[in-house]
């Protein structure tokens, strides 16, 4: 796949999965979310007790599996997650609809995670396999 593939599918997938490591077991914990991108950088938002969250508080290397690729990605600290998220949810109605992210996304307890893409690959030492 080529770079252009690569932002292309990042732009318009609706789904990835993300592969943490397990906080507990070690082992990868797998997980298929929506998403939204800007170069650099992919936005996720989770309930603050969900299992992958828990664990990127542990291990913040993860990686990312979209059309085909996998990418390692870091979660990187967000200063001020209420302008994130509202941010976010912003990307979202333009990705997936305004049908289809209602207001309850920005709720109390919505966390807006960050990952950013890691030069280097999964081939980096320490993210899950």
């Amino acid at each position: 796949m080529t770079d252009d593939a690569l932002e292309r599918a990042l732009r318009t997938e609706e789904e990835l999965e993300l592969v943490t490591t397990g906080r507990r077991s070690g082992q990868p914990h797998r997980v298929t979310v929506w998403f939204a991108y800007e170069p650099g950088a992919l936005w996720l938002r989770t309930d603050a007790d969900a299992d992958w969250l828990r664990n990127l508080d542990h291990e913040p290397r993860a990686l990312i599996r979209i059309a085909g690729r996998e990418l390692a990605v870091e979660r990187v600290a967000v200063d001020d997650p209420a302008r994130a998220l509202r941010s976010l949810i912003e990307l979202w109605r333009a990705k997936y609809g305004q049908e289809w992210v209602a207001d309850w996304y920005v709720e109390r307890g919505r966390v807006p995670v960050r990952l950013s893409l890691v030069r280097g690959g999964p081939q980096a030492e320490g993210y899950p396999r």
